[in-house]
């Protein structure tokens, strides 16, 4: 009776948020490799030819040649381990401005199309097409099914059980049987991606909810043991940002380059703060990662003036629900990982679309049964079974 009921209730919830979950789950396969799709299409502006007797010239002059386009005023320098590699200049979400190093020209900015498109597939992910932001219908129509997703991969975890554990029963749960056809097919296929997926997906959901949910925030920190940080946008203590080409304080963003590559012979990129005011540090990041693993990523105040280290914070100093919750973001996407977690996550979400497909599939069928059993005149399940069996 309980398996029953479970049954009943996975099916339910199925049906209602099947739709939302699969589109959440498709958009989610895009998502995954984002940023290897963005690389390839900027990959003109990325990259450049390296000069004979190449010198960079100074960051200071590319900033200022940056200002010039009227794009915008940058808010970070971003600078990768490669020769070839541009100087990437970021201004607002998104927007990255790319400049060759060697002749100061400035190449062009990120494609605007994949940027346009990207943003899309994410209003679709986060609230079901709904502006950026916006916390309407179609934002809690994603959380809240996001959250029934979850109560799925459970309860299928549970009816995935065998009621007898035999080698027989195991396998047919665990592997894709090729000779099944129609329903029996299909049974196979939803048990089977099921199981396999469970674990991804669940990560997936729970970090899907942390990012949903302030409650499942703190939720996170409670359970870590960890007090909660302040609310960043609550936060009125942060300076006022200035031009400081104007105030003429500009710091020497090359002797802070400089200063920051020595920090670690292993960097593959170094994100650098532009200055806020005219006295303080400067923000820097050293990454020995893919830029998506907290995990790898060093930060650094530095002087101003000299470049000498001010202040080290890493990835093991914070607290374990700062950790915890620095995994979230990029353990959604499967990123933390680097290519084998964005494959995972991407299999994963592949798999959820075929498990509505098939579970949808199911439901259909198992209608289209009842509904043929009631017109020859079969009351229940059993005596339908037993009239088959002495055809």
């Amino acid at each position: 009776m309980i398996r029953k009921t479970l049954f009943w209730l996975h099916l339910s919830v199925g049906i209602v948020a099947g739709l939302f979950i699969f589109i959440m789950a498709a958009t989610g396969v895009v998502l995954s490799f984002e940023r290897q799709i963005t690389e390839f299409i900027d990959k003109d502006v990325r990259s450049t030819s390296v000069p004979q007797d190449a010198k960079p010239r100074p960051i200071n002059e590319l900033l200022e040649a940056v200002r010039r386009t009227g794009r915008g005023e940058p808010a970070q320098i971003v600078t990768r381990n490669e020769p070839q590699a541009t100087i990437q200049f970021s201004i607002g979400r998104g927007r990255t401005v790319y400049v060759d190093p060697y002749s100061g020209a400035v190449l062009g900015g990120s494609s605007a199309d994949a940027r346009n498109f990207f943003a899309t597939v994410e209003r679709l992910h986060r609230a079901l097409g709904a502006p950026q932001g916006s916390k309407g219908a179609g934002h809690w129509l994603a959380t809240v099914s996001n959250l029934l997703f979850g109560a799925l991969i459970l309860l299928g975890t549970v009816l995935w059980l065998p009621r007898k554990w035999t080698r027989k029963s195991v396998r047919g749960s665990i592997a894709f049987r090729t000779a099944l056809r129609g329903k029996a097919r299909e049974w196979n296929w939803h048990n089977v991606i099921g199981i396999w997926c469970a674990i991804p997906l669940l990560v997936i959901v729970l970090t899907g909810l942390v990012m949903s949910f302030d409650w499942a925030n703190a939720l996170l920190f409670r359970l870590s043991g960890s007090t909660l940080p302040a609310s960043g946008r609550n936060r009125t203590d942060a300076p006022p940002r200035t031009r400081l080409s104007e105030a003429r304080h500009e710091p020497n963003y090359d002797r802070i380059f400089t200063a920051a590559r020595s920090l670690n012979p292993e960097w593959r990129t170094i994100t650098l703060n532009l200055a806020r005011d005219a006295k303080g540090p400067v923000t820097v990041a050293v990454d020995t990662g893919t830029g998506r693993q907290p995990q790898k990523r060093t930060q650094y105040l530095l002087n101003r003036d000299s470049g000498s280290v001010v202040k080290t914070s890493t990835f093991a100093d914070g607290s374990l629900g700062q950790r915890l919750r620095a995994f979230v973001r990029f353990g959604h996407t499967g990123e933390y990982g680097g290519w084998p977690g964005q494959v995972a996550a991407a299999f994963a979400s592949s798999g959820a679309c075929l498990l509505v497909y098939t579970g949808w599939s199911l439901a259909i069928r198992r209608l289209a049964s009842k509904l043929k059993r009631k017109r020859v005149g079969f009351s229940d399940d059993e005596t339908y079974v037993e009239s088959l069996k002495t055809l």
